[in-house]
């Protein structure tokens, strides 16, 4: 089948959790926050819908660190090392990146979130690595070997669940959505990039690896694979020649163009940011809900007056079952969250109560990680 996978490109289609745990006050504390949801209006809607082309970084390196999840490593970029970019990115427009650049210097974890303004990307939330892990324990009970699994990840930011899903099935299409554009540009495309078409090297591209009894990072050399896509052997009589060495920006762009067409990912991977009411409107002008068959979000429900655009995007993406009763996929959502915020409104209770209110989903719990700071993971499928 055929689907406008970003919307504006064509693409043919043809137990366990976790590593981390809290308390779980659940019954009081969802109660009060279902009766506290309310809806955002219109004005609170800041960030417009965005389709977000693919490209490698305009620097000469990345810096990655391995992540490691039931012995799987996938690449995840260092936050020092886009904020080294952006210093040497002279011409940058400061407005265009406030939010980011305040968000980092407001820690070196970058945890913070300005609401309206920037939505937590930078950070790999803990919930995101539980289901990360279920999605290793159970890729091969979601998806046949045969399927072409459409998926969406909600609020991906760093993305590591669906970097699990490209890399482990190359017949997947995967569409990433974060609020803010520029963790999509700094933080997400690197990470992809950083996983499949510019994946560490250390034998032949020149990266440098640096391994220590619990920690793995290494840096891509991005260059040196420009200048071999262009020049092959003839590298550094070409380069050593001139006066300046170093590419011009047309070479880059033509290295960058080669780079990427050597991988299949710019037909497997699509990229949005905005809002998700701008999401779901976007979608619907163009005729394309029901995209997908699985979506992911981690970290999503912190706040119950986010939760009606969550599930109208929702409503308005998964796929509807198929009547084809040999299709061996259910489309689903699988949610990933704490069961309780603490100092915010939400929590795992209270949107269960809010998703059975609207009868549009059935909604469970397939994980819980006990311990004294409770998470979960929440299957949604659509109501028989």
């Amino acid at each position: 089948m055929s689907f406008k996978f970003n919307f504006d490109v064509d693409i043919d289609a043809d137990s366990n959790g976790g590593c981390a745990a809290g308390e779980v006050d659940t019954i009081n504390h969802g109660v009060a926050a279902l009766a506290c949801v309310e809806e955002d209006t219109a004005e609170n809607i800041a960030a417009p819908y965005e389709s977000i082309p693919m490209s490698i970084p305009r620097a000469s390196s990345i810096v990655v660190d391995a992540i490691f999840c039931r012995g799987q490593r996938l690449w995840k970029r260092q936050i020092d090392d886009v904020q080294f970019q952006l210093a040497q990115q002279d011409s940058l427009d400061d407005d265009v990146l406030d939010a980011v650049k305040q968000a980092m210097t407001m820690g070196s974890t970058a945890t913070d979130v300005i609401k309206n303004q920037y939505e937590g990307g930078l950070k790999t939330w803990e919930c995101s690595m539980d289901l990360l892990a279920y999605l290793i324990d159970h890729c091969g009970d979601l998806f046949g070997a045969n399927e072409r699994p459409r998926v969406l990840e909600v609020g991906c930011g760093t993305a590591l669940p669906s970097l699990y899903l490209l890399t482990h099935l190359p017949n997947a299409r995967v569409c990433l959505q974060d609020y803010n554009r520029d963790v999509i540009e700094l933080i997400t495309i690197p990470n992809v990039l950083a996983n499949t078409a510019l994946a560490p090297d250390s034998t032949s591209t020149g990266d440098e690896l640096q391994a220590s009894s619990d920690t793995e990072s290494c840096e891509i050399d991005i260059d040196y694979r420009r200048t071999q896509v262009l020049f092959g052997d003839d590298t550094d009589q070409i380069i050593g020649a001139r006066t300046i060495p170093e590419l011009t920006s047309e070479e880059t762009n033509d290295a960058d163009t080669r780079l990427l067409q050597r991988s299949d990912i710019q037909q497997r991977c699509a990229f949005v940011s905005g809002d998700w009411a701008n999401f779901a409107e976007a979608a619907r002008t163009r005729g394309q809900e029901h995209s997908f068959d699985l979506i992911l979000t981690s970290e999503t429900i912190y706040e119950t007056s986010s939760y009606k655009r969550l599930h109208d995007l929702l409503e308005c993406m998964l796929a509807r079952p198929s009547p084809d009763a040999g299709h061996a996929h259910v489309p689903m959502v699988l949610v990933a969250a704490k069961s309780i915020y603490f100092g915010l409104s939400g929590s795992v209770l209270s949107f269960e109560q809010y998703v059975r209110s609207r009868g549009i989903f059935a909604i469970e719990s397939i994980w819980q990680s006990g311990g004294s700071m409770g998470r979960e993971l929440l299957r949604m499928t659509w109501r028989n």
